[in-house]
């Protein structure tokens, strides 16, 4: 009998912590969608008052290099190099590094850009795997481009990849990238004017990510958007929205933005040296080696590069700020099946526990502002433990359904207001994503962050939002906490997924 009213007295206990845990969650996120709401307005408005292409021809902006990483990417590189190829700047190279390829990647690259062996200016500040040789184009570069230049090196992992090409670049800023991305004309004009309007307090520049699940891609174009077919593709449609539109909007207008997406990125190239490049076994640097420890490797490579450059500049109590667009200028495949989501997402998890430990340190120190106070113990409280509490939640109601003690009221309120926050919160997402910005009173038209003008598409994506509450919601979960037994277990490996293409959709 006293067991029994411990455990009643626990169980009340727990759900009073979870329903404290998920309306703390909720307010926040609200607060999310004001501070997002106007940001997205701001952007869009500015766009159709200014647009980022009228700068094409502006001489004076930061000559860019982009690194465009490779491994295994022989179905997808083309068309993201020909995007690249579009790109409207005035002075930019793209830098390529073939990290070990098994397939055919290193061949149609050499056959499709006209690519022959030279020796390059190389500068090993950056230790690698070793280079087995360099390559240029030799075909007619478009206006703009000054070089387009293919490394050849064992396989290191994209991180090691990216440090050869940095290593290579002539670039005041550098893109991180996939090499499976699809960027838009102006993605160079629209990422580098945060830097225009404040050139010596914005260190990086993340943008929003697009999926291509669904769209048409024409030589290197998205030319249409819809929404995929997929039931997976669509709900990680809503899931980008979320992430990106609503959460790192609102991070980015805080400063506390700890992440921008491997898939477009645009950093300092000078500071990414002094912090000792992407993380990485080989990392000898004194910085890398003070912050994460002698030969760390991490599988976030994006995260951790960019809470390593808040480390530092806070650390010299150096200007810099890293923000977010919320325009999509970069766009990529998501996975279809739950396999090889399960695969990403347990890998993104497994980074983001390797993320936190190595800057633990960081966590609740005032000497760190907000990235310490704030962006840190959000990731962890929201982020990391998320799972862990939702896991958690389900083997209590297995528990007390087994010890007679379970009050279906009392569960089925929960799970409604669960799916009724998550609902919410997605519907609200999904809103920002089509809201349209006529800018100036004389357009009788106006742009959205995506081209979803079908109000049975944005229906469709709200319908997602609260179907993904059962079933798919409960995979991730239980793949996340595959991620976490790999992080204890200390595996390292990446999990890459196998990538369909950019098939062109009919209409």
């Amino acid at each position: 009998m006293f067991i029994g009213l411990v455990l009643r007295v626990f169980i009340q206990a727990m759900d009073l912590v979870v329903l404290a845990y998920m309306l703390l969650y909720f307010a926040m996120n609200l607060g999310f969608v004001a501070l997002s709401q106007v940001r997205i307005r701001r952007e869009l408005g500015m766009e159709q008052v200014r647009p980022a292409a009228g700068a094409v021809r502006d001489n004076f902006l930061p000559t860019i290099t982009l690194l465009v990483p490779a491994y295994n990417e022989e179905v997808t590189i083309i068309e993201s190099l020909r995007s690249l190829l579009r790109l409207q700047y005035p002075s930019f190279e793209i830098v390529i590094c073939n990290d070990g390829s098994k397939d055919r990647t290193m061949e149609v690259l050499r056959r499709e850009f006209q690519f022959v062996r030279t020796e390059l200016e190389y500068d090993p500040h950056l230790r690698t795997q070793p280079i087995r040789s360099f390559y240029e184009s030799r075909m007619a570069l478009p206006a703009g481009l000054r070089r387009l230049v293919l490394i050849d090196k064992e396989n290191g992992g994209k991180a090691d990849a990216l440090n050869a090409c940095i290593n290579a670049a002539r670039g005041v800023y550098v893109t991180s990238m996939d090499a499976d991305s699809v960027l838009l004309p102006d993605a160079l004009l629209r990422a580098v004017r945060p830097i225009v309007d404040d050139p010596t307090g914005v260190v990086a520049v993340g943008t929003q990510v697009g999926l291509t699940n669904g769209a048409r891609i024409e030589d290197g174009r998205v030319v249409d958007v819809r929404t995929p077919s997929s039931w997976v593709a669509r709900f990680q449609v809503v899931e980008y929205m979320r992430s990106f539109a609503q959460g790192r909007t609102a991070l980015g207008a805080l400063d506390s933005l700890l992440i921008l997406s491997g898939v477009f990125a645009l950093m300092r190239r000078d500071l990414l040296v002094s912090i000792g490049g992407f993380l990485t076994k080989e990392m000898k640097t004194r910085v890398g080696v003070e912050y994460c420890g002698d030969g760390a490797e991490t599988v976030c490579e994006d995260m951790e590069v960019i809470v390593r450059l808040h480390r530092y500049l806070l650390d010299r109590k150096l200007p810099g700020r890293v923000v977010f667009l919320p325009t999509p200028t970069a766009w990529t495949e998501a996975p279809e099946n739950l396999h090889d989501l399960g695969k990403q997402r347990a890998r993104w998890y497994r980074g983001l526990l390797e993320v936190l430990s190595f800057h633990r340190s960081m966590i609740l120190r005032p000497r760190f502002g907000r990235i310490g106070m704030f962006a840190l113990p959000y990731q962890v409280l929201f982020e990391a433990l998320a799972p862990v509490l939702e896991c958690l939640g389900y083997v209590l109601l297995v528990v007390t359904a087994v010890i007679g003690a379970l009050d279906v009221r009392v569960a089925i309120s929960f799970a409604c207001l669960a799916a009724a926050i998550n609902l919410c919160l997605s519907t609200l997402a999904v809103l920002l994503c089509a809201y349209s910005e006529r800018g100036v009173e004389a357009r009788t038209t106006g742009i959205s962050l995506f081209p979803f003008t079908r109000l049975r598409e944005v229906l469709l994506l709200m319908f997602v939002g609260l179907v993904s509450n059962f079933g798919y919601r409960q995979v991730l979960v239980a793949w996340q906490l595959r991620g976490l037994w790999d992080y204890l277990r200390g595996r390292k490996t990446w999990d890459k997924f196998a990538r369909k293409g950019f098939q062109p959709r009919s209409a």
